[in-house]
């Protein structure tokens, strides 16, 4: 499952509304690297509608991937339920944004994997703690400890940070 497997062919169709499915997995985020996510089961749906000189896409990622908590480091599925829109039109290719992905002028097709991986990617909680959500989901309580144990170690103060202190406190 490379990129080419996320490609819409629109050379061809007629104006009109057309439907491509496409299956995502872990393999999909292989191609991205420092890619977090190492496991998911996503179906993407994109409803392409073509008219005479210009193409709108929408895209509907629906599924789960899976996720580290930020506290505990268990693993859990999160749900992902997406809806995004994307313009295609004719031109310069360089001006392409996130809203308009500009195409050279005669492709046969265009690759939306990028894309896919930046809505499901935005898709994503910033914090990832399931067991404030889900109350069926615990935390491991193991490593839990061992970050409560690490933490509470006191350490001696800097000497230097005391100075600066000072300073700081001395100037108001």
């Amino acid at each position: 499952m490379g990129k080419k497997q996320y490609i819409v062919k629109f050379a061809g169709l007629p104006v009109g509304t057309h439907e491509f499915e496409f299956k995502i997995d872990g393999k999909f985020f292989e191609q991205f690297a420092d890619s977090e996510i190492q496991k998911a089961d996503l179906d993407a749906r994109i409803v392409l509608l073509k008219q005479n000189h210009l193409m709108q896409m929408q895209f509907e990622i629906n599924g789960t991937v899976n996720l580290s908590c930020d506290r505990c480091l268990i693993d859990y599925d999160f749900p992902i339920e997406s809806q995004e829109e994307l313009v295609l039109k004719t031109g310069n290719p360089d001006e392409s944004n996130d809203e308009i992905l500009v195409i050279n002028e005669g492709d046969a097709g265009a690759d939306i994997s990028h894309y896919l991986y930046e809505y499901i990617m935005l898709a994503l909680p910033n914090r990832r703690v399931p067991c404030e959500i889900d109350d069926e989901v615990e935390c491991d309580e193991v490593t839990r400890e061992k970050l409560d144990e690490s933490s509470v170690q006191e350490t001696e103060p800097n000497p230097v940070w005391e100075k600066l202190n000072k300073i700081k406190f001395n100037k108001n």
